[in-house]
C-alpha cells in the first residue's frame, strides 16, 4: 500500500483543490513516514555532537567522561521545550512542515534540499523560536523548467469543517503572491546561501543558482510566474476521508495568481499532531 493516496480532486473558487490520505494504520507506512522525519529531525545541526566538538578549542586530551557529560549537556541545552500551548509548540511546527514536505515530495515530485532548510539549520539561540518566513521553500523542477516553491502549512485537530487556520492559512498565501515586504524574495535570497552547499551536480547546480538569480531581480508581476504556490492543511478529522470533505477550502481565495499556479492541499493524517511530534522528537533525543 502506498504511503499517500489521492482521495479527490476538485475545483474550489477556481481553484485546485487536492484531498490525500496518510495510510498510516499500516504499520509499514507509519514507521517510513516516521523513519523520514526522525531523518530531519537527527540531521538538524543543533543535534549533531560534532558541531560542539571539544577538540575544536584545541582540548585534545580530554577525559571521555567529561566529554559524555558535557554532550548529555549539549543535548539538553539543544532539545526544543514543550510548549505549555501545544499548538505553539516548536516541535508541532517543524515535524507538520516537514510532513507536508514529504507529501510533495511523493505528490508533486517537488525537490528540497537539507543544506537550505530553516529547521535543519537551526543555531542553539533558536532551538524554542518559531522559524520566520515561508514554511517550506523549495524547487519543482520538470520538463527542464524549474519554479521556486512557496509552501505554508497549518496542522489543525479541530473537529470543525472548515477549521480556523484557514484564514490564517489564506494571509500567508497572499502575502507571498503580494511579496509583502520582500516576503518571497528574501526567502530566495536565503535559498540561494543555503543551496551552495548541497551534495548535487555541478551543472544543476549552476542551473538552479542562475534561475533564482534571474528570479529575485525580475518585478513582482514576472517573479509570480515562475513561483509555484501550496497551501496545504493537515487534519487529524476522520470525516475529512469519510465524507471526502474539501469544505476547509470553500471560503477560500487568492488574488493576483494564475489558478495553474496553485495546488490547494487538505491531507488526513489521523494523529494528535502534538502528541505525535513530542513522541518523535523523544524518541530522537534519547537515542543520541
Amino acid at each position: 500500500m502506498a504511503c499517500i493516496t489521492k482521495v479527490l480532486e476538485k475545483k474550489i473558487n477556481g481553484l485546485r483543490v487536492n484531498l490525500f490520505e496518510f495510510n498510516i494504520d499500516e504499520d509499514n507506512n507509519l514507521n517510513e513516514i516516521k523513519s523520514y522525519l526522525k531523518g530531519k529531525i537527527s540531521n538538524s545541526v543543533v543535534h549533531n555532537f560534532s558541531e560542539y566538538d571539544l577538540t575544536y578549542y584545541g582540548s585534545k586530551n580530554l577525559n571521555p567522561d567529561f566529554v559524555a557529560r558535557f554532550n548529555a549537556c549539549v543535548s539538553k541545552i539543544n532539545t526544543p521545550k514543550k510548549a505549555s500551548i501545544r499548538q505553539f509548540d516548536v516541535r508541532r511546527e517543524r515535524v507538520t512542515e516537514w510532513i507536508a514536505q514529504y507529501l510533495l515530495e511523493q505528490e508533486f515530485d517537488c525537490v528540497f534540499f537539507d543544506d537550505s532548510d530553516k529547521k535543519i539549520n537551526l543555531k542553539t539561540v533558536e532551538i524554542d523560536k518559531h522559524t520566520d518566513g515561508i514554511d517550506v521553500p523549495g524547487l519543482l523542477i520538470s520538463n527542464n523548467k524549474i519554479q521556486f516553491v512557496v509552501c505554508e502549512v497549518k496542522a489543525s485537530d479541530s473537529s470543525k469543517i472548515p477549521c480556523d487556520s484557514m484564514t490564517a492559512l489564506q494571509n500567508d498565501i497572499q502575502k507571498s503572491i503580494d511579496n509583502d515586504e520582500n516576503r518571497v524574495s528574501k526567502e530566495i535570497l536565503e535559498y540561494m546561501h543555503g543551496i551552495r552547499n548541497a551534495k548535487i551536480d555541478e551543472i544543476i547546480l549552476e542551473k538552479i543558482i542562475g534561475f533564482l538569480g534571474q528570479l529575485i531581480m525580475k518585478e513582482k508581476k514576472d517573479m509570480i510566474e515562475d513561483v509555484f504556490f501550496f497551501p496545504v492543511i493537515l487534519r487529524s478529522n476522520s470525516r475529512i476521508i469519510t465524507e471526502k470533505n474539501v469544505d476547509d477550502y470553500n471560503y477560500f481565495s487568492l488574488n493576483g495568481v494564475s489558478g495553474e499556479n496553485v495546488e490547494n492541499v487538505v491531507a488526513s493524517f489521523r494523529k494528535n499532531f502534538s502528541d505525535f511530534s513530542n513522541e518523535l522528537y523523544d524518541e530522537v533525543m534519547g537515542s543520541l
